[in-house]
């Protein structure tokens, strides 16, 4: 399988490294990761539909049946690219080929590599909208990432008062109003990134409070690095992208490589 030619005209990454003010530029397919380095690949569906003959070929029997379940073939479809290319780009960082990569179900679901593959530092986390996909990775650390598509007519109010803490709330209130939808979906995508790297549940929406850095993270440049002094506290990086998407990546601050 020619990943590099796939990952050259379909696929994005861009280099973070703790305590780094700016990304790095990726050229081509980076393959070694470096200490406290994070890799975060995004690709759009329709970049990766061409190469789905390919895609459809490396993905686990399982998840062939699983996608046989999915009531829509458009549905179906995406599937077999995203888990395609997540096999792809796991196994750009190992010596397995895309179809000996084990992924296994971790805690609440989150997926994650099996361990006596010999790959147990090699951490990912994956999140998808019906345009996107997006995938990071790193060493050592946990990490979870979260990508949405901030509709300016989505209704979040209800979901906000049951799930933002309190000075959360009483920020989206001092907010200009054209601005709220922003600030929800940028606190929603930051604490959906923890629970996915804790495996956690929806429960922690209510615990994790972002309000001292809510204005770091709305006016600051893209990816610029935060630090979340939660329990456990996690360094976040948030990024937009083009119709408009915005990614949250998260990783564990606690622990060093």
């Amino acid at each position: 399988m020619h990943t590099d030619n796939l990952f050259g005209d379909s696929v994005q990454c861009t280099v973070l490294a703790i305590g780094q003010e700016y990304p790095l530029p990726a050229y081509g397919c980076p393959k070694g990761l470096e200490k406290n380095s994070i890799h975060v690949w995004s690709a759009r569906y329709r970049d990766l539909e061409c190469h789905f003959r390919i895609l459809s070929g490396v993905i686990s029997r399982q998840e062939q049946e699983t996608a046989s379940t999915f009531r829509k073939s458009a549905d179906a479809k995406k599937y077999v690219i995203r888990r395609g290319i997540v096999r792809s780009i796991l196994a750009h960082y190992t010596r397995l080929t895309p179809e000996m990569i084990a992924i296994i179900t971790g805690k609440n679901g989150k997926p994650e590599l099996d361990p006596p593959d010999g790959y147990a530092d090699l951490s990912f986390n994956l999140s998808h909208t019906s345009e996107m996909v997006l995938i990071g990775v790193t060493k050592k650390r946990r990490i979870g990432v979260d990508l949405v598509k901030m509709d300016p007519s989505y209704r979040f109010q209800d979901i906000a008062e049951y799930l933002l803490t309190a000075a959360e709330k009483a920020f989206l209130k001092r907010s200009e109003p054209a601005q709220r939808y922003q600030v929800f979906f940028r606190i929603w995508a930051a604490k959906e990134a923890v629970i996915k790297a804790t495996g956690g549940t929806m429960a922690l929406m209510k615990t994790i409070d972002l309000s001292e850095i809510i204005e770091d993270i709305l006016f600051y440049p893209e990816y610029s690095m935060n630090y979340l002094d939660t329990p456990p506290p996690f360094f976040l990086w948030q990024f937009t992208s083009g119709s408009g998407h915005l990614g949250a990546i998260v990783v564990d601050a606690g622990r060093e490589p």
